[in-house]
């Protein structure tokens, strides 16, 4: 990550420098120098917040004494998936006006959603909607994920979290997925839902304690 962004510095470097000195030229002349810019803004953004989501994720840590934030973490895990559901999937967000936080492990966290959310993406075939809302309780917190996906059959659904079964095609998954998340939120003292059915998408619902900023 460091190395990555010691380029990217140079890059906004160059695209402020440019704008200082084209502040007194007429873009009305040529609409295409301002274009060009904002390109070049919106890149460096783009790839600045992909790899500060990939710092979050990638944190070595085991210990589970990190304050959390749900909602940084949520969109961390977004912007690491935008390439999946990009031009296809359209993402809505009903987050809590008030930041949400649990005590836990802020990478291990990432890899909860990223799992879920990567799931609820594959379950949509062409074109979809992923919902992601936050309610906060006095003393638990709860995220629900709901996607209008394919859905998962009856026989299926109280197996989705026991190592190594999978429905994705062989060498598309292990099937470690669901287990592992399952794992991770019980040592946050948390659970996960499932409800879904075939034509009808999935709803994933996590509870997490609530841990209050200045605390």
């Amino acid at each position: 990550a460091h190395e990555i962004n010691n380029p990217l510095n140079y890059i906004m470097g160059g695209y402020i420098g440019l704008s200082n000195e084209l502040k007194t030229y007429d873009f009305d002349k040529d609409k295409r120098i301002s274009v060009f810019l904002e390109g070049i803004k919106t890149g460096i953004e783009r790839a600045s917040d992909i790899v500060k989501g990939l710092s979050q994720l990638s944190r070595d840590n085991d210990n589970y004494d990190e304050k959390c934030e749900i909602h940084s973490i949520l969109d961390n895990c977004l912007t690491i998936l935008h390439y999946k559901y990009k031009n296809r999937i359209e993402v809505v967000k009903n987050y809590e006006k008030e930041n949400l936080f649990t005590m836990g492990n802020t990478g291990k966290l990432h890899q909860v959603f990223i799992n879920i959310i990567s799931n609820a993406i594959d379950s949509i075939e062409n074109n979809g909607v992923i919902y992601i809302d936050t309610i906060s309780g006095d003393k638990n917190q709860e995220i629900s994920i709901r996607d209008t996906g394919c859905g998962i059959p009856a026989d299926n659904l109280n197996k989705i979290m026991d190592p190594f079964f999978t429905t994705k095609a062989p060498g598309k998954g292990t099937g470690l997925g669901l287990s592992i998340t399952n794992t991770i939120i019980q040592h946050h003292n948390g659970s996960i839902q499932f409800d879904s059915a075939p034509g009808y998408g999935t709803k994933v619902l996590i509870h997490l304690p609530k841990t209050y900023q200045n605390e």
